[in-house]
């Protein structure tokens, strides 16, 4: 049987019990979040001194969520900084992980030319985030780029929409900006559709089932020549992705089959919960076993797992991304 246990830190403060949380992490995502609900006012066990929660806890102070089965499984799932304050029944503490720190971090800056990993080590400068070990060759070359009165998340928002990478803190706290499917971190998570789930709601599908065609534009800033590429089904539904500071075709050809190789292929669509156990998230490999469809098995890339943790129990909510 398991029996549930855990912490949340947050400032100078220990909470052992907690209304609920929710832990969102995904790659999709520029920052890992967490929502803690806490009972409005708490004994501080020292002393016995009673303090209302919403004016104890301060926006900025260190969140350290920790998660457990006694005896099985102890685990930090969160590490971050108190975001907000929201004064309800019960107190919701909203968190976000280091990337509340980049946003304090204000940048003016100009490159003739420059690189991913340059705009990178500008936005981490000043405070303790590191870049991830997985961008080890990775890198574009980019264009003149200029950033005025932004702060670093904004900076990394830009390069993720304008550039199509995957931004994130990954759990070691260091900042991850490339390709998706460079992110894997070496882990497996096996599931047995049959057998260790709550809740099973994959669909399957064959990649010529998933009809898309992906876009890619370069428009010069100076001139607003045009220059696209263009890669997948005709008849497929259209994502298109533009960019004033990549104009090297084979770089717009390369970021245009990485859009379409999370988007097209032979396997699950959808999610799987499990229990808290076993340990998955985001940039891990799931390995799907099925006995009654041995066709099927196969691993994924798993995008997003959002960890819930109340007095119903704990769960773990894994979507999973392309097969690997």
């Amino acid at each position: 049987m398991y029996i549930l246990d855990g912490k949340v830190e947050i400032g100078e403060y220990v909470f052992n019990a907690v209304h609920g949380i929710e832990i969102t992490k995904s790659v999709d995502d520029l920052s890992d979040t967490a929502l803690i609900k806490l009972p409005s006012r708490f004994k501080i066990r020292q002393n016995g001194v009673q303090k209302y929660t919403e004016e104890a806890i301060k926006v900025g102070d260190k969140v350290i969520i920790t998660l457990a089965y006694e005896g099985i499984y102890e685990g930090v799932e969160f590490t971050g900084f108190v975001k907000k304050i929201s004064p309800k029944t019960p107190v919701e503490i909203q968190c976000e992980d280091a990337m509340w720190l980049l946003r304090r971090n204000n940048i003016n800056i100009s490159w003739a030319k420059t690189s991913i990993k340059e705009i990178v080590q500008e936005v981490i400068k000043g405070t303790p985030i590191e870049m991830s070990r997985f961008m080890k060759g990775q890198d574009i070359p980019l264009n003149k780029w200029t950033v005025r009165n932004a702060n670093g998340a904004q900076v990394l928002e830009s390069l993720r929409k304008d550039l199509a990478q995957t931004v994130f803190i990954d759990d070691e706290g260091k900042l991850y900006v490339g390709l998706q499917q460079l992110t894997n971190i070496g882990e497996t998570v096996v599931y047995d559709l049959n057998y260790n789930l709550v809740e099973n709601n994959l669909e399957f599908k064959s990649a010529n089932e998933r009809r898309i065609k992906i876009k890619y534009n370069y428009i010069d800033p100076k001139t607003n020549k045009k220059e696209s590429v263009e890669f997948g089904d005709m008849d497929g539904e259209q994502r298109e992705y533009t960019t004033s500071v990549v104009s090297d075709k084979k770089q717009l050809e390369k970021m245009a089959n990485a859009e379409l190789a999370k988007m097209k292929y032979d396997g699950f669509d959808g999610d799987v919960v499990s229990f808290l156990v076993p340990f998955a998230t985001r940039g891990m490999k799931a390995k799907l076993i099925d006995e009654e469809h041995p066709n099927r098995e196969g691993n994924y890339f798993i995008k997003k797992v959002v960890t819930s943790f109340d007095t119903g129990g704990a769960r773990r909510k894994v979507t999973l991304g392309s097969r690997l």
